[in-house]
């Protein structure tokens, strides 16, 4: 069978669609890593560069920077934190607030992995013949679902 039902059925299904290339992305740069003998998530490049232009960031600020939900960042940076790649301490003016900076190791490795993000970056160019289309489109998706969310405007055509 050579059906494609999540191509098939369009705009129903576009978050899964979305969902699977960034999935195959995704597991392609883990192998990619572990070939490379790297010990590395491929979505700790965001909190590393974040960490890297900051020196210090609480977790919280992560998380809202990034837009990702708090348990999800305290989970990544937990991993980061176990291998090594990020040093966690109490914010001197809140205790409350856990501040993340970056290793020696971490710093060490950062410019091997930036060119490795890189030519990543150069890969998707590549993949979307360096049309710029689909990132202004999600833009305005990512704008539009902050104003109203998805769910709320199913339910307002019910």
């Amino acid at each position: 069978m050579n059906k494609d039902l999540v191509k098939d059925l369009g705009f129903r299904t576009l978050g899964t669609r979305l969902k699977r290339i960034a999935d195959k992305m995704s597991h392609s740069a883990r192998d990619m890593y572990k070939k490379l003998g790297m010990d590395i998530e491929p979505n700790w490049y965001l909190v590393l560069t974040l960490v890297k232009e900051n020196d210090a960031v609480s977790i919280v600020e992560i998380a809202r920077y990034l837009g990702f939900a708090h348990q999800s960042i305290v989970s990544m940076t937990n991993k980061m934190i176990k291998r090594g790649y990020l040093l966690s301490s109490k914010d001197e003016n809140d205790l409350r607030r856990t501040v993340v900076r970056l290793t020696p190791k971490s710093e060490e490795i950062l410019p091997e992995i930036e060119k490795i993000w890189n030519h990543g970056e150069e890969v998707i160019a590549e993949l979307l013949d360096n049309n710029q289309e689909l990132l202004k489109h999600l833009d305005v998706m990512e704008h539009r679902l902050n104003e109203s969310s998805f769910g709320d405007r199913i339910l307002g055509k019910l």
